[in-house]
Parts: structure tokens; sequence; C-alpha cells
């Protein structure tokens, strides 16, 4: 798996070579256009002048030597040999072979390349009806392949210098381009280790400044949510060590002196009966104490379930639960107009396995959490709370939605939750659940929990026993 920089880099420059190459190619296919031009011009230039030249000798007088005088007369032309070839029964007298042409010196590659089939062109030399021998015109294009070789070089070693030079450009714009994702690299590992303090520099590309941004967000929201785990476990276990301390002393000043009471009075009791005849009045006495204790006792007792487990939620169900919490707050504070609304059928009876008991009971701790807040510091004076269920969802499953709005001031700009939204919230989140804020429609604070339903479970078959069958 090649990395983001190799292939920014490696597809481009292969790009370019790709590129350079065609080049280099498309002008070698021009060139072999070029060189067949040039040698078919040669030639047409070469056979109009030695048909001349040739006219010219056969209308002069036989005086003087043919090939000598061809040889001077004959012109040079680019891109054509000339051979006067002698006629073979003057070889003896000493004629030879004369050759007339370009030199030049090129890659045999290169010519294999540009070269074309072409073929020699023959003119007899006539004088008087006489044959001395012949003119051969032979293509030779090797000076113009010596041009052709020499710019494509040029033209090569050009393009190599500027690939080059855009691969190195390339290089120093990748290596800037992506020196701000190896600091988010790096800023994830340290964020990874615990470091919410961390701050990312300014990034100055485009596309990467708002991951930059929303990390610089994310690092923040992850210290803010660090420090208040950290708060919620300390004051949770302050709460848990006052709980205790709490029901050492209830156990201690309560039960205590009211067991070792309970136990003269019986003391008493036994003594009295002793007694012949007992004295009934006494005994009355100490069993009428002894009710009296016990009652408080009980009391007591039931103080303390209550503040552990509110014991109206279990005996009567959520619906009967949070209208006695409302009655309470009502009596409690009567400047105070509050409202609750509760969708019909949302928490009835026939609902149950939907609304479990972890989800009863924070929806109940909710509710008085939202009461003493709008109590405390929403300066409201009314209160509205509604339970309801929304439509299907994703799935087929709903939703249990609660919302506390008030009239009140409102929740503060960045304002961070207290202990008891805290929490509120960390009990709907293991419930699969979320908790919002923001302004109610009536001005002051709007907090929403939305949870999900499991699905209302099948009643079991009544397996009770029934006449005449039992």
């Amino acid at each position: 798996m090649a990395s983001l920089r190799t292939r920014l880099i490696v597809l481009p420059t292969a790009v370019l070579l790709l590129g350079l190459i065609t080049t280099i190619g498309f002008s070698v296919w021009l060139g072999r256009l070029r060189v067949q031009a040039e040698t078919a011009s040669g030639m047409r230039l070469a056979t109009v002048l030695v048909r001349a030249e040739l006219a010219a000798v056969a209308d002069e007088a036989r005086s003087g030597p043919v090939f000598a005088r061809l040889v001077a007369a004959l012109p040079s032309v680019r891109h054509v040999d000339l051979v006067i070839m002698p006629a073979p029964d003057l070889l003896p007298f000493g004629e030879a072979l004369f050759l007339k042409g370009d030199a030049a010196t090129v890659p045999r590659f290169f010519v294999r390349l540009l070269a074309s089939p072409s073929a020699a062109v023959s003119f007899p030399i006539l004088r008087a009806g006489n044959v001395y021998g012949s003119v051969i015109l032979m293509p030779n294009p090797l000076d113009e392949m010596r041009e052709i070789w020499g710019e494509l070089r040029f033209l090569a070693a050009l393009l190599a210098a500027l690939a080059l030079i855009i691969t190195a450009i390339l290089v120093a714009l990748v290596h800037v381009s992506l020196a701000p994702i190896g600091d988010l690299a790096e800023a994830l590992d340290q964020l990874e280790h615990g470091r919410f303090d961390i701050a990312l520099a300014p990034i100055r590309v485009r596309e990467l400044r708002r991951i930059g941004a929303r990390f610089d967000s994310l690092a923040r929201s992850l210290g803010r949510l660090r420090e208040d785990n950290h708060r919620l476990i300390d004051k949770l276990m302050s709460l848990q060590e006052e709980e205790r301390k709490e029901l050492a002393h209830e156990l201690h000043d309560a039960f205590g002196p009211a067991l070792f009471a309970i136990r003269a009075d019986v003391a008493g009791i036994v003594r009295a009966l002793r007694e012949s005849p007992p004295p009934l009045p006494a005994i009355a006495e100490r069993a009428r104490a002894i009710a009296g204790l016990t009652d408080g006792i009980q009391g007591v007792t039931t103080r303390l379930l209550e503040r552990l487990r509110p014991l109206v939620l279990d005996e009567l169900g959520l619906e009967a639960a949070l209208d006695q919490v409302f009655a309470a707050w009502q009596d409690r504070y009567p400047a105070l107009r509050c409202t609750l609304a509760i969708e019909p059928g949302a928490i009835a009876p026939e609902a149950i396995g939907r609304i479990d008991e972890r989800l009863a009971l924070a929806l109940y701790r909710a509710v008085q959490e939202g009461l003493t807040n709008v109590v405390r510091h929403a300066g409201a004076r009314a209160v509205r709370i509604e339970l309801r269920t929304d439509g299907a969802q994703a799935g087929g499953g709903r939703r249990l939605e609660l919302t506390i709005a008030d009239d009140g001031r409102g929740f503060a700009p960045e304002q961070r939750f207290g202990f008891g939204l805290l929490g509120i919230a960390e009990r709907v989140r293991a419930l699969g659940g979320r908790i919002e804020t923001g302004r109610a429609a009536e001005g002051g604070a709007l907090l929403r929990l939305t949870v999900p339903l499991a699905p209302a479970k099948e009643a079991p078959e009544d397996m009770t026993c029934k006449p005449p069958s039992c």
C-alpha cells in the first residue's frame, strides 16, 4: 500500500515520463516524414539537373573526355549521391567509378527508425549515339538525419530538464502540503495518550484548515469531558461516603436508642410478669412504649428507603411517581406553576417491557433534577414537562422523549453541566439515548432526553389454575 506522498509524486512523474516518451515518439514520426519529403525533393532536383547535363553532353562534339566533363558539371544535391558508372568496355582504359554526395555520422538505430524504402534512378550517358556509362542517383538522407538527430537530442534534453524541475517542484509542494497531515497524526498520537491540551499550529492548506479547527475543538471537548468525568467520579465518591456517613448516623442515633429502650421495656415486662399478681397497667404502658418505638423505627426505615430508592416507583409505576413528585413540588413552591403532560399510552400498563426499571428510574431522577435546577437557578415562574413517544425510528424501534422547559433566564453561554445533569447524562448514555440543551419557546432553558424503547414483549400465557380444571 503506497503512501499518499508516494502517489502524489510517482503518478505525476509517470505522466510526465509518458508525455516525454510520447513527444519523442511523435518527433521521430515527424522526422521520418521529413526525411521522406526532403529525399523526394532532392531526388527530383537531382533528376532535373542530371538530365540537363546529360543532354548538354550528348549535344557536344566528340572531342574531350566525357567523364571529366560530367564530374565537373554535375552539381552537389543534398540528400542525393551521384554515382558515375563507366561502361564495362571502358574500364580497361582506366575509367573508374566516381561518387559524389554527403557523408554524415548518425547512430545506426536512428537510421533504422527514420529510413524508408527508396529506389535509385539510373540515366545513360550518351554521346553521338554511343553509351559511355550511366549516372545513378541514390537517395542519401544521412545529412537530414544528422540534423534531426541533433534537434531531437536537444528536445529530449530540454524535456528531461523540464521534467526534473517539475518533479523537484512537485516533491517540494507535496512535502509542504502534507506536512499538516503529519502534524495531525502526531497530535492524534498525543490525543491517544491522554494529552488533551495540545493545540495545532494554524494550517494554511484550505482543505485541511477545517480539519485542524475540528481537531482543536475535539481536543477541547475531550479535555472538558475528562475533567467532567473526574469531577463526577470525585463527587460520586464523596456522595457515597456522605451517604454512608448519614446512614451510619441514622442507624446509630435512631435505631440504637430505640432498640435499647425496647430491650429495657421488654426486660421490665418480663420482671413484671414474675410478680404475683402481675401489674397489668405497668405492662400495658411498657407495651405501648414498645409500639411507639416500633413506629418510630418504621418511619426512619421508610425515610431511608425512600432516599435510597423511591418505593412509589416500584409500587405504583412511573406515571404515579411523577404525579407524586409534581404534587410535592407544587405544595412546596406554590408560586411556581408546574405542568406535567404525559402522552396517553406512552407509559401505560400495556407498555410493560418497553419501560424497564433502569429507564423508569432515569426518567424519575431526571424530573427531580430538572425541577431542582428550575427552583435553584432558573428564576422561572412556570415549568412544563412533557413525556411522549416519537415516530418509528430506523429498524422499527421507537423512542421515549422527556422535555423540561421553563420561562426563566435559560442556560448561560458555554455553561457546563453540574453534577446532577452529569449524572443524568451518564444514565441516559448508558441507556443508549442522548441529552440536549437549548432555549425553550418560552425563552428559558430547554432540556430534552431521548431514550430508545425496547420492543414490547408478548404477555406470557396464563398458567394459573382455573376451575374446574384444578
